[in-house]
Parts: structure tokens; sequence; C-alpha cells
């Protein structure tokens, strides 16, 4: 109790975890990695998928549709990709953990800092290509890396091997 006889409400404020997802199968472990680690941290989740698509315009042109058709197409074709995904990692026994899907517009590293940011995330979970993949891209180029430079809360990658 306060002074005055008010009561303080100490209800927990649940934590967010966001995970970015390409479908890839880091991505994958990624997101199951971060599945269980939101159940045992009682956090919700944020599955996030980035459309990035620099070229909208010129390859609806050689696909011979209209760019909003194929604006549609995509965003239909990985809103059911991203329902599918989540559904078969929480088959594995993460039911339990409050899970919201986003589909986005944009670069992806801009797009996870930004929603993180958005959510005040406690922790951001990438998958990363691991030790097979070009070094230079690896380095210098991944979405993981631009993340892990400028986040302002923990992340964690997860490699796919």
């Amino acid at each position: 109790m306060m002074p005055g006889g008010a009561a303080v409400n100490r209800s927990k404020v649940r934590s967010t975890i966001v995970v970015g997802t390409d479908f890839s199968r880091p991505a994958r472990r990624a997101l199951g990695k971060a599945l269980s680690l939101a159940r045992d941290g009682e956090a919700g989740l944020t599955v996030l998928h980035v459309i990035h698509v620099p070229d909208l315009e010129e390859l609806a042109m050689l696909a011979g549709v209209t760019a909003t058709l194929l604006r549609e197409r995509l965003v239909k074709e990985r809103r059911e990709r991203l329902a599918e995904l989540v559904t078969e990692v929480q088959a594995d026994g993460e039911e339990n953990v409050p899970v919201e899907t986003v589909l986005a517009w944009g670069h992806p590293y801009e797009v996870i800092l930004k929603r993180a940011s958005d959510l005040s995330a406690s922790l951001i979970v990438l998958g990363t290509a691991g030790p097979s993949a070009d070094m230079e891209r690896a380095l210098f180029g991944s979405t993981a890396e631009k993340v892990l430079r400028s986040a302002t809360c923990p992340v964690l990658c997860v490699p796919g091997e």
C-alpha cells in the first residue's frame, strides 16, 4: 500500500522477443529458439517477415502483371508461409507462447530495428548463415550483422547448422 491507502498494481508486464524470418533453415532454427526462450521467460513473441523487392515495378513488368497485383500476390503468399511456419514450430510444444505475426515492406534490418524499438523488445533473435557463408557477406552485408551493430537491446544470432 502506498501512503494514503492507495494500492500499487504490481502486475507483471510481459516482455517481447522479436524474431526475424526469411523462411530459411537458420531462420526456422532461430524461431524455435525464440519460442523456447519466450516460454521460459514468460515473454510474448513477434515473428516478423520483411518483403524487400526494390524493383517491384520492373519485376511486375517482366512477369506481365501490374505492380499492384504482384504486391498482392507477394503479401498473400508470404502471409500464408508465415502462418504455416508459426503453426509448425508451435506444434513442437510451444503453443502457450503468445505469438504475433507481422508482415512488412522495406529493408529487413531497418524494419527489424524499428519494430524492436517500437515494442521495447527485450531481445531480437535472428538466424545466421553460419561459417559456410561467403566471408564478405557474413562479415559486412548480412541483415544479422547490421542489426547487431545498431540494436538497442540484446541480439541472439542462431546458426543454421
